[in-house]
């Protein structure tokens, strides 16, 4: 009898377990992307879970400087979060003179999409391997809204090391947003992550004061991961009154047409500086 009451007690305590795997939205907190239909889409149902790693790819190396957008837009919500918000850092892990080419952040254009660079921590390093160890290690530190990290595609980053991402931001309660490459590869490479995002370039909305000018940034974002739920497609705005995100169109799972190229500017310059044939070199950015 006393094995039996044993073996109960270890099967009730799995099943607690399991329960609480599968009901990641319990106890955790979580960032509101800025509109119900985004937020159940993610798991949990109910926004961008804290305590997680979120991986963001682009669909091919034009749409990296979208990515840079995209992940600049969610550092905006969430250092927004709370009323008044907190005055935390958020870190920017960096390789050399920027990932993919496309030069260092932006200070004017971060403060367009609501992201103050006095807040912004930039982590210059070598190579994916220290870009790992100094995101794990950020995670780590208190008062910090999270860690975004730029990756340049090398081996470094597996399964084995996005298991100990996921673990440290599940520890620490705070999130970390992995730039991890673009293409087809870095889309369906296996992973710990709880998302992940697959951004497009989109064309900006139409401006309503001046129609030859860019409006509002949008993305095409594919959610091809999501632990607890099931992939989507959507057409996503960010609102720069509001920073947060509005969804601009619901597509299917099949409509991946191929987006029109002159919004990847709108994205990339609100995060990186477009350079012209003879620019001269970007200058570092005073956090």
């Amino acid at each position: 009898m006393a094995d039996r009451a044993a073996k109960q007690e270890v099967l009730s305590a799995l099943r607690r377990d399991l329960s609480r795997l599968e009901s990641p939205q319990e106890a955790r907190p979580v960032l509101s992307l800025g509109e119900a239909a985004l937020d159940r889409r993610l798991t949990g149902g109910c926004g961008l879970i804290l305590g997680g790693l979120h991986e963001i790819v682009g669909s091919a190396y034009p749409d990296m400087g979208a990515v840079s957008g995209f992940a600049a837009a969610l550092g905006a919500r969430l250092m927004a979060q709370g009323s008044p918000p907190a005055k935390r850092a958020l870190v920017w892990v960096v390789q050399g003179t920027g990932s993919h080419d496309l030069g260092l952040l932006y200070g004017p254009g971060l403060r367009m999409l609501g992201l103050d660079p006095r807040q912004l921590v930039l982590v210059r390093v070598r190579d994916d391997r220290e870009a790992l160890w100094v995101t794990e290690e950020a995670l780590k530190t208190p008062d910090l809204a999270g860690v975004v990290a730029e990756l340049g595609g090398g081996r470094a980053y597996d399964l084995k090391a996005s298991r100990r991402l996921q673990l440290a931001a599940e520890k620490f309660g705070r999130p970390a947003l992995l730039l991890a490459g673009h293409a087809a590869g870095a889309a369906s490479a296996p992973s710990a992550a709880l998302t992940r995002f697959r951004i497009s370039s989109a064309a900006s909305a139409a401006n309503p004061l001046t129609p030859a000018a860019p409006g509002r940034l949008r993305f095409s974002v594919h959610l091809d991961r999501v632990r607890g739920g099931a992939p989507c497609h959507f057409l996503m705005e960010w609102m720069h009154e509001t920073h947060r995100f509005a969804v601009a169109a619901r597509l299917s799972r099949g409509a991946d047409a191929a987006p029109r190229r002159q919004g990847a500017g709108g994205a990339a310059a609100a995060a990186r500086p477009q350079a012209p044939a003879r620019a001269r070199p970007a200058k570092k950015l005073a956090v």
